[in-house]
């Protein structure tokens, strides 16, 4: 979460269409997109699978207190290695989709190079930590010692209350769908209604021959 912190205000600066024009298409974008898919969502995928692979296998997670327990933690390292560099190069304008960064010894270029070589460490750490990963996950499928399957523990239904669910009128599941209609109309049809009635200004229309 502390990564897609990072993210979060990376994509406000990407939906602002003023700063998003200066950050459109460089490196800023490929670091943004890892401080969110890379890291929040990619470790939930891990944690998921090392909580959920020993419940249904029945077989002991494998190098739980070493290679386990660090390889998180090495993961999140080498996502700030690679994804903070990527924001101050895209920032003085790494383009994104290039596969050398030199620019024929422009003089602009040689300040990324400090950066990208940051980045380059980080992705070096990040491959160690996924190979961690996959390491662990294949150990315990194949090797892992064999125990008696850990019980899948389910939200359970705790009853209806005394007084019942609408108690209020914010319980109410019409009231927030009204609410709700009410914040997109104000959110979407004014300004919508403003662009459409607005004066339209532009050169005539010429033929070319």
């Amino acid at each position: 979460m502390l990564l897609f912190l990072v993210g979060g205000f990376g994509g406000a600066v990407n939906a602002a269409c003023a700063l998003n024009s200066v950050v459109h298409n460089t490196a800023w974008i490929h670091g943004h997109f890892h401080t969110t898919v890379g890291s929040a969502a990619a470790l939930s995928f891990m944690g998921a699978m090392y909580w959920l692979v020993p419940r249904i296998t029945g077989r002991e997670l494998s190098f739980r207190r070493t290679f386990a327990r660090w390889q998180p933690l090495l993961w999140f390292i080498g996502m700030l290695c690679f994804s903070i560099p990527s924001h101050i190069s895209g920032l003085m304008g790494l383009p994104r989709r290039v596969f050398a960064t030199e620019y024929g010894g422009a003089v602009q270029a040689t300040q990324w190079h400090g950066l990208t070589l940051a980045s380059a460490i980080g992705g070096i750490i990040l491959f160690v930590s996924a190979m961690l990963f996959v390491g662990v996950i294949v150990h315990t499928l194949l090797l892992g010692r064999r125990t008696a399957p850990a019980p899948l523990v389910w939200a359970d239904w705790l009853g209806m209350p005394a007084e019942g669910f609408r108690t209020t009128i914010w319980d109410r599941l019409g009231v927030c769908w009204a609410i709700a209609g009410v914040l997109v109309l104000v959110a979407y049809a004014v300004p919508l209604y403003g662009i459409l009635t607005h004066a339209r200004y532009g050169s005539p229309g010429f033929k070319p021959f």
